[in-house]
């Protein structure tokens, strides 16, 4: 057997997620997805009063970073 299908799924580990697993996933994700909006929000604070280039530069790719996680998320959710 190769390690590719021992390690990716081609053994059965007896583990059957329940109901409840699934409902608790869902509501970490959820919430780390809030997470990433109120960053988002605090990124704009930010940057309305930072007077310093370098630091507005950072803020700036770390917003447009986020915002495109929010954006990855939100297109898979909505694919679902």
């Amino acid at each position: 057997m190769s390690f590719l299908t021992a390690t990716c799924g081609g053994m059965d580990s007896g583990f059957v997620p329940s109901v409840q697993d699934f409902d608790k996933k869902l509501t970490d994700a959820d919430a780390y997805l809030q997470i990433l909006i109120e960053q988002l929000k605090l990124f704009d604070d930010k940057l309305r009063n930072c007077k310093d280039d370098e630091w507005r530069k950072k803020t700036e790719t770390l917003k447009e970073t986020t915002n495109s996680m929010v954006e990855s998320i939100n297109a898979a959710a909505a694919d679902r």
